[in-house]
C-alpha cells in the first residue's frame, strides 16, 4: 500500500512537470516502455538496486539506457529522480498511476470489453460511442475476445460492469426457472 502511494505521488509529480498534451502522451509512453525493460531484465534490476554499484554508475546506466531508447528529456529526469530516490523499483506502479492521471487530465476512460467473436471497427466505434455517452468522456476501448460468452458484450468501466451477454442472460433464466 506504501509503495502504491509513493507510486502515486511520483506520478503526480511527473505529469504536473510537463504542460503539452502530446509531449505527457510520449512521457506516459515512454514510461510504460521502461517498466516493460526493467521487469523483464534481471541484469538491469540486479544493477540498479545492487547496494555494491555507486550511484554515480548507476545514473550513466540510466543515462546511456534512455539515450539508446530515445526517451525524452523529461522521462529521462524522471528516471533520474526515481534511480536517486530510491524508487526505481516502482516503475511499473508509477507508469500505471501515470496512464490513469493522463486519462483524467485528458478527459477519457478506459473501458475493458469482451465479446463472444471479433468486433468490427464499426462496432468497436458504436461501443466507444455509447460508453463516451455514458460516462462524458472520451471512451478508450480495451476489446478481447471470449468465445463462452456465446454472444453479446461484457463491459467493465472502473468497477462497474455491465454484462450483456447471452451467458449471463441464460444464467438468469436458470436462476429464474429454479425458483
Amino acid at each position: 500500500m506504501r509503495d502504491k502511494k509513493a507510486a502515486q505521488r511520483y506520478a503526480v509529480a511527473t505529469i504536473e512537470s510537463i504542460s503539452d498534451a502530446g509531449m505527457m502522451e510520449r512521457v506516459g509512453s515512454e514510461l510504460q516502455a521502461f517498466a516493460a525493460t526493467y521487469s523483464e531484465s534481471a541484469e538491469l534490476r540486479k544493477a540498479l538496486a545492487h547496494p555494491g554499484i555507486p550511484a554515480a554508475t548507476k545514473r550513466k546506466i540510466m543515462e546511456k539506457l534512455s539515450a539508446k531508447l530515445s526517451y525524452s528529456a523529461k522521462t529521462a529526469k524522471a528516471l533520474d529522480c526515481f534511480l536517486r530516490r530510491g524508487r526505481i523499483g516502482l516503475s511499473a506502479d508509477i507508469a500505471e498511476a501515470y496512464s490513469a492521471l493522463l486519462d483524467e487530465k485528458l478527459g477519457r476512460q478506459k473501458v475493458s470489453v469482451t465479446s463472444a467473436y471479433a468486433l468490427t471497427d464499426s462496432e468497436k466505434k458504436d461501443l466507444e460511442k455509447l460508453f463516451s455517452s455514458i460516462t462524458g468522456k472520451k471512451a478508450v476501448l480495451d476489446v478481447g475476445v471470449d468465445r463462452s460468452l456465446i454472444g453479446g458484450v461484457v463491459a467493465r468501466i472502473g468497477g462497474a460492469v455491465f454484462d450483456g451477454s447471452v451467458r449471463n442472460q441464460l444464467a438468469k433464466m436458470r436462476i429464474k426457472a429454479e425458483v
